[in-house]
């Protein structure tokens, strides 16, 4: 099965859902040099986030952040 590949915007907007998720509180992209990434900012050690967060996602890394304040 091959994944499909969405633009960086597409796929945030579809990410969007996460929020529903215990501890995941912002969901954003970011640019490395390799690329386009999502970014899920948590409020609690992203360890013990439990949710069904893949780690790609339609082709982009996801990345967890725990927010400090």
């Amino acid at each position: 099965m091959q994944a499909v590949k969405l633009d960086i915007q597409s796929a945030l907007e579809q990410a969007q859902r996460w929020l529903q998720y215990e501890g995941i509180v912002h969901v954003q992209a970011s640019r490395t040099p390799n690329g386009h990434i999502i970014v899920v900012l948590t409020n609690c050690n992203p360890a013990a986030i439990t949710a069904p967060v893949p780690s790609y996602f339609y082709g982009f890394p996801v990345s967890f952040r725990q927010t400090t304040g």
